[in-house]
């Protein structure tokens, strides 16, 4: 389990610990596990949420704070039309910065179940490629998890009059 985690808000939030289980498989000992400066964290998220995939998938803007200095997990709430995300000290991450924007895609309220799995999958994909993707996609199949049917269209890094870079 990633150190520091609490109590979800959804209180019906079956197979939170497997889902964490399930990332640590997937990206413990991984360059998504480095410890980052927090402007370098907004600025990954920046480039997710001002992307044109965010935009089409009915992504919400999203503000990036530290959280409080005694917070011992990082949390993404519903602010107005957008949401806010805050890390904590301990989870200045590119895992955790992934996890929490999948809340946000998902929808911030709805837990850990399969449409958060597949909008981790995808959050990773655009954050990091298909290879981290992949990787986590399996380590969900192999902790029982399914990773639901995206409700959005599936993940881009940029689109142009002429292409499409995929993750």
């Amino acid at each position: 389990m990633i150190e520091g985690r609490r109590e979800p808000a959804c209180p019906h939030d079956r197979g939170r610990e497997a889902v964490y289980a399930a990332e640590d498989a997937a990206f413990g000992g991984t360059d998504l596990e480095d410890r980052r400066p927090l402007g370098e964290l907004r600025a990954q998220a920046t480039t997710v949420v001002d992307g044109d995939w965010w935009t089409r998938a009915g992504g919400r803007p999203v503000d990036v704070i530290a959280a409080r200095a005694d917070a011992r997990a990082s949390t993404a709430r519903g602010r107005g039309r957008g949401a806010v995300i805050r890390l904590a000290d301990a989870q200045l991450d590119t895992a955790t910065m992934a996890h929490e924007l999948a809340h946000v895609l998902a929808g911030i309220d709805r837990g850990h179940g399969e449409l958060f799995r597949a909008a981790h999958v995808d959050v990773v994909a655009v954050l990091s490629g298909s290879g981290a993707a992949g990787s986590l996609a399996e380590s969900y199949r192999a902790f029982g998890l399914t990773v639901g049917p995206r409700t959005w269209p599936p993940p881009v890094r940029g689109l142009g009059d002429a292409f499409v870079i995929v993750p």
